[in-house]
């Protein structure tokens, strides 16, 4: 379909192949190159409309900003609000997280803008639709929108209109757009020593704004009026005290905490008083990155290079009823895999943070207890599951049908492993014994048994010659794929070996137990090359990076650790879970870590060296 761009005409959709209007006869290509395809909205200031640019090959989507002022009476002040967005997006550059900005022109007494199409739903959509956000949520919210904010006032702009209306979550990465600079002022020190024209969305623009005396922390006063109304579904004039003389959000939080570092954050942000609030968005990532919820970087100097760790959240995976306890990420990185006590296993997409599909059902073969371990087959096309019924159950990843199911071992499987080159699945439970499968059968090759009082962890190392085995006892038993020798009993840990992971080059194991200890074994001489202490809990999961340089573990907290291998010192703790992380996962590149929660959530974490 082509669009009218004529605000008057009474029917203006039109065939797509058609160059003028069929009912008022204007023409529909602006600049001789953008096709309007549909409306998208109408404000003040004019109407925003989807368009093709059809002068590029592959007629990218685009969104124009026509000018057309609702009322008259201001309307010289209305033209150079929309001219003055137009000079705000040259002047700032490109951003990710910005609209880019494409073209600004005028055409038969009009003014347009040109913009990058942002395909997503703003906040308050979603608030609507999702219901109140989180803790986690406005974590993740500040993580995302503080840089943007940041470079905007690095470039000597002030918004001026920050609200959920003016964020959009975008669909292919979900990441948070900021739009809208209609509004937006260039900042210098004379002009901001200067009263203004009073701009801004009532109930989110600051008190020094509404008399014309926007300044940089009035942005982030209303940054953080916005999370309070996310978290709240309050109104900020419903949630704002007059013998206060301030918001009194916190008595509104229905079964929805917030901690009190997370709050006191806030409540800087919306602060009443100028010279109360945070002056500046650096003020504020300074007190995130105290508390490791936007980044976590930290630089140890030692004999060897020095190390920089980046690690920033990314998003949630809600969905699951019970705690999640096991993750796996497909070969290919795309799709990720969770089991949960809630006996379901859920296919997600993960850059756009989608759930694909459920796997099984009453009536189509699901677990009947809960969902304890997962692994994805070398090529990506099988998923096996254990679970404390004490089944392994082989699904075809593509369509989500269960081919197999087995009954294994006695008192559930607690963990399987595909080898990397054989067809060949490894499964261990409490009955003290190692199950050897045909991995595209599930029929049974082998049964390796021991004096121990049963396993927890399985896991084949990269050139597929050995399989490791952690148990109850604390120890770690090595064997010998082609003949299935044991070869080693490795003995120093104080409780159950909870966690073993290979590094890449087959040459370093490393196990992790209830005792809080994480220990590092060289394969080549069977012996312990070092221990990382940490003041850890417990060990529940481990993981290495792909380049062998980051290990990653969780357990007995709410918290993610990341370890330099080479060093045995930590790089960074990610926090955001608000109960117990279960397991962590390094995705196939190495960019991204899953996490897995008794608070019934997976989060996916950015992690690289910079």
């Amino acid at each position: 379909m082509s669009y009218c761009i004529n605000p008057n005409c009474p029917k203006p959709e039109n065939k797509t192949e058609q160059n003028f209007c069929q009912t008022c006869g204007t023409k529909l290509i602006v600049a001789e190159r953008y096709r309007p395809l549909r409306l998208l909205g109408v404000g003040g200031l004019g109407r925003t409309l989807l368009a093709e640019d059809e002068s590029q090959p592959s007629k990218p989507y685009c969104a124009i900003k026509q000018f057309y002022p609702q009322g008259q009476n201001n309307s010289p002040k209305a033209a150079q609000l929309f001219n003055q967005e137009a000079e705000r997006l040259k002047e700032l550059g490109n951003h990710p997280q910005i609209p880019e900005f494409l073209a600004y022109f005028e055409q038969n007494n009009c003014q347009y803008i040109v913009q990058e199409f942002i395909d997503g739903q703003n906040l308050n959509q979603e608030l609507a639709e999702v219901g109140a956000f989180s803790e986690g949520h406005i974590r993740s919210l500040l993580s995302d929108l503080l840089p943007v904010l940041q470079f905007i006032h690095q470039g000597n702009v002030i918004h001026r209109d920050i609200k959920p209306e003016n964020i959009i979550r975008r669909r292919r990465d979900r990441k948070l757009v900021l739009v809208d600079f209609g509004a937006a002022k260039y900042a210098t020190w004379t002009i901001l020593a200067k009263t203004g024209t009073t701009i801004g969305s009532a109930g989110y623009a600051a008190p020094e704004q509404t008399f014309g005396k926007a300044v940089f922390a009035s942005d982030i006063y209303s940054l953080g009026v916005t999370c309070i109304h996310l978290l709240t579904q309050m109104q900020p004039f419903d949630l704002y005290e007059p013998l206060e003389n301030g918001f009194v959000w916190r008595q509104y939080l229905v079964n929805n905490p917030v901690s009190q570092k997370l709050a006191d954050i806030l409540d800087k942000m919306i602060h009443p008083l100028l010279k109360q609030r945070y002056h500046s968005v650096e003020e504020v990532r300074q007190d995130f990155r105290q508390l490791g919820i936007i980044q976590a970087i930290i630089q140890y100097q030692t004999n060897s290079p020095k190390l920089e760790i980046n690690a920033s959240f990314v998003h949630t995976l809600p969905g699951h009823s019970g705690g999640v306890g096991t993750v796996a990420f497909s070969p290919d990185k795309k799709s990720l895999a969770s089991g949960s006590v809630d006996k379901t296993i859920k296919l997600w997409q993960v850059s756009m943070a989608w759930e694909i599909r459920t796997l099984g059902g009453w009536f189509s073969g699901q677990h009947t207890q809960d969902v304890s371990c997962l692994a994805f087959s070398p090529n990506g096309k099988y998923l096996v599951s254990g679970s404390q019924d004490t089944t392994l159950k082989l699904w075809r990843v593509r369509t989500g049908k269960k081919l197999v199911s087995v009954k294994s071992h006695n008192g559930g499987v607690y963990s399987v492993a595909f080898s990397p080159n054989k067809p060949l699945l490894a499964s261990c439970g409490r009955d003290s014994t190692i199950r050897i499968w045909q991995s595209r059968r599930l029929t049974t090759l082998q049964v390796l048994s021991s004096h121990s009082s049963g396993f927890n962890c399985v896991a084949f190392s990269p050139d597929g010659q050995i399989l490791a085995s952690g148990s109850l006892d604390g120890t770690i038993e090595l064997w010998h794929v082609p003949h299935w020798q044991k070869l080693e009993t490795l003995a120093g840990h104080l409780n159950s070996v909870d966690a073993i992971a290979f590094s890449p080059d087959s040459i370093t194991l490393a196990s992790g137990s209830s005792d809080g200890m994480i220990r590092l074994w060289d394969i080549r001489t069977l012996t312990q090359t070092s221990i990382i202490k940490g003041n850890l809990l417990q060990v529940r999961s481990l993981a290495f990076s792909p380049d062998g340089r980051l290990l990653a573990s969780c357990g007995g907290d709410n918290r993610i650790r990341i370890w330099e291998v080479a060093t045995g010192q930590d790089c960074c703790i990610l926090e955001g879970h608000t109960d117990t992380v279960q397991v962590v996962a390094f995705s196939p590149d190495g960019q991204t870590l899953a996490s897995g929660s008794c608070d019934r959530t997976i989060k996916i974490w950015r992690v690289w060296l910079l």
